[in-house]
């Protein structure tokens, strides 16, 4: 009986030493096919490692793989189309990010704190780091002044809006993933933590032309803080029509809360794929509306023009759905 006690314990121990090797790198290739100048094929190799918050990145939602982004900015590949490759991370100091933020760190004259994937003028270079499973999100590097050993990234699937902010300028964005890069004692950059929270809708801010000749929707770094909104009428998430929205919740019976301005009378709808969400619209009183539903089954209510109107959804702990009007 002791034998096979210790029979089993050793199979036990060599299946588990089998499935830390198995496990201990990730090879991902994607060929990106949108407004780069080139293709280019991305070979990404990664050690798995979990940082503190690492398990509460999204990734399961089409387009909206937080932590594929953050592992691309820091190791990512690229194979040119002559078979060179090329690290684009911030662990190479010679790559098109690395010497950008160089840049903006030490030009007196055309100075920033900042560096995004919104960036009109930096489009076609920044168009490496996102590929099928990242085209949903939009990320924002923010460096302060004085701190060389520590970035903070930014990552979202809010839906900023074009040449107009989709959230009023002022108005909180969430959610917005920040992640804390530094160095370790070897010198590479490496994600120690991420937290979920919410900043200010702000306009990007180039560092040659600022936010007052080119426009386009941000958010301002320095006023991130960390926290969840949505949990009543009071914090909802500002949402408009048009958008698909992503809620993530801890459990199916929780439920978070968004606040929708109707831009005329004509029907609205909400809609989803997803068979277990559910959906409750009020008015701005907080009043039910005879509109409630579940499923795939679409919502369509009448608004006033200008009426403001509250979604709650709930029913299970990733939701996708959007708003036609």
């Amino acid at each position: 009986m002791k034998k096979l006690k210790l029979a089993t314990c050793i199979m036990v121990l060599a299946c588990f030493a089998i499935f830390l090797f198995s496990n201990a790198f990730v090879k991902a290739q994607w060929i990106y096919s949108g407004s780069a100048p080139s293709n280019l094929n991305l070979d990404l190799d990664i050690t798995v490692f979990q940082w503190e918050g690492s398990e509460g990145l999204p990734n399961d939602v089409a387009g909206e793989n937080h932590r594929e982004l953050i592992d691309t900015i820091l190791d990512g590949v690229v194979t040119d189309k002559n078979g060179n490759k090329i690290e684009i991370g911030l662990n190479n100091s010679d790559s098109y990010i690395s010497e950008e933020i160089n840049n903006r760190s030490t030009n007196w004259l055309f100075s920033s704190k900042t560096l995004g994937s919104m960036d009109y003028w930096e489009r076609n270079d920044i168009a490496d780091y996102f590929n099928l499973d990242t085209t949903g999100l939009t990320f924002l590097i923010y460096f302060p002044e004085g701190v060389a050993d520590t970035y903070y990234l930014y990552t979202t699937s809010v839906d900023l809006g074009e040449s107009s902010p989709s959230v009023p300028i002022g108005q909180d964005i969430y959610p917005i993933y920040q992640t804390i890069l530094q160095k370790n004692e070897k010198g590479q950059w490496v994600a120690t933590e991420t937290k979920v929270g919410y900043a200010d809708s702000a306009y990007y801010s180039n560092p040659v032309t600022g936010s007052w000749l080119v426009k386009y929707p941000s958010f301002d770094p320095a006023t991130w803080d960390e926290g969840d909104l949505g949990n009543s009428f009071g914090d909802a998430v500002i949402v408009n029509a048009g958008e698909t929205v992503t809620t993530y919740l801890t459990l199916p019976t929780d439920s978070r809360y968004y606040k929708f301005t109707a831009k005329s009378n004509k029907n609205t709808a909400i809609s989803t794929d997803n068979t277990y969400a559910k959906f409750n619209v009020y008015d701005s009183n907080g009043k039910l509306l005879d509109v409630n539903g579940q499923g795939t089954s679409a919502i369509t209510f009448k608004p006033t023009n200008n009426g403001v109107y509250y979604i709650e959804v709930s029913g299970d702990t990733s939701i996708t759905f959007k708003i036609t009007q």
